[in-house]
């Protein structure tokens, strides 16, 4: 449940899948005993002489077209390596096409007699490198373009496009959506993937880890822990210093004594129904579903399931009454049935289960 835990593991393994079939295609056109470009060579003879009739490209000779096949040949890896990184970090998947590039052509030059290595090879394979990982950092600035935009004024706290407001001091993720009217305050953390509603509050120092998905016009305030892979539908409340854990055997370390990655355990999530409610200092211990409109009342340590519009209380966390969409506690009625006291509307007990009465 760290503040830095790695990335969507599904997402993370498939591009790990790619990084590696790209390598073994990468190393078998390397370390080939004879020169890769010896059976379109005359093809491209043909074709040069046709590029000199023109103008704009009389210009282009073999070794200009070897060196836009070399560039384009490590174009992938800047484009594997840089989503495995931080965003911050990103540029380090354009220097690592530089160590890569020369041990081809060093393998080229000691062990390969009829491949010929140069430094202009690794130098063109670098720029593929780094081209494909500002291919992947531009893709990354876009999608966060739009929650952004400066607002308007000198000395600003605070950055907002046109309907959303995130606080310079949040660490909101390139890859994670944020919609339109929601704030995003101080501290907070949004990480990669995640995906924040519409007019949705987000306070001071909350965390919403990969993948999470946040529903319309929720409520988090300050300090407010949400792990993968919660799911949380419109209009849910979470108290300050509330957390919705994500492991049921936590451990930081394997048997053998080994730091666990993400291979080592299975993430569980917590489901948060429409309008539901968790108090302040309250624990949801995945997996576990929370209804639509109940209530976790301050400090409760969930551990099963909550039916909808139930108020649990307590540690462990059980059972102590109905609530209706108010939030209020509701009342029996003469004929058995529950009454909120603040909207009047009425709800029907059945079989341990409560559904609002319709309405006429």
């Amino acid at each position: 449940m760290s503040a830095v835990a790695e990335p969507n593991p599904n997402a993370r393994h498939g591009v790990l899948v790619l990084l590696f079939v790209y390598l073994v295609t990468l190393a078998f056109t390397g370390f080939w005993p004879t020169p890769v470009d010896r059976p379109v060579a005359g093809f491209i003879g043909d074709v040069l002489p046709m590029l000199h009739g023109n103008a704009v490209t009389s210009g282009i000779d073999y070794a200009d077209v070897e060196a836009a096949a070399n560039i384009v040949l490590f174009v992938p890896l800047g484009l594997l390596a840089a989503p495995l990184l931080p965003d911050r970090h990103w540029w380090l998947a354009a220097l690592v096409g530089l160590p890569v590039a020369a041990a081809f052509e060093a393998v080229q030059l000691v062990v390969l007699g009829q491949r010929q290595a140069s430094l202009r090879d690794v130098a063109a394979h670098s720029l593929g490198a780094l081209l494909g990982a500002v291919i992947v950092q531009t893709v990354r600035a876009r999608h966060r373009a739009p929650a952004h935009r400066p607002a308007s004024g000198s000395g600003s706290t605070l950055m907002r496009s046109v309907m959303t407001t995130i606080a310079k001091t949040a660490d909101v993720e390139a890859t994670a959506s944020i919609g339109d009217g929601t704030r995003i305050w101080q501290l907070a953390q949004v990480r990669e993937g995640a995906a924040v509603g519409r007019n949705c509050n987000i306070g001071r120092g909350v965390y919403i880890g990969p993948g999470v998905h946040v529903g319309d016009n929720c409520k988090f305030q300050n300090y407010a822990l949400i792990y993968e892979p919660a799911r949380l539908a419109d209009g849910v409340f979470v108290g300050p210093a509330a957390v919705l854990t994500n492991d049921l055997h936590p451990r930081a370390v394997t048997p053998d004594g080994t730091p666990k990655g993400a291979d080592d355990w299975e993430a569980v999530g917590v489901i948060v129904g429409k309008g539901a409610s968790i108090g302040a200092r309250a624990v949801c211990i995945a997996p576990l579903r929370i209804g639509e409109w109940a209530t976790v009342a301050a400090g409760a340590v969930v551990t099963k399931d909550v039916p909808p519009y139930a108020m649990v209380v307590g540690v462990p966390a059980r059972q102590r009454g109905w609530v209706g969409q108010a939030g209020l506690p509701l009342k029996k009625d003469d004929g058995g049935n529950w009454l909120c006291p603040a909207t009047g509307r009425r709800y029907i007990e059945n079989k341990g289960q409560l559904t609002p009465a319709e309405m006429s």
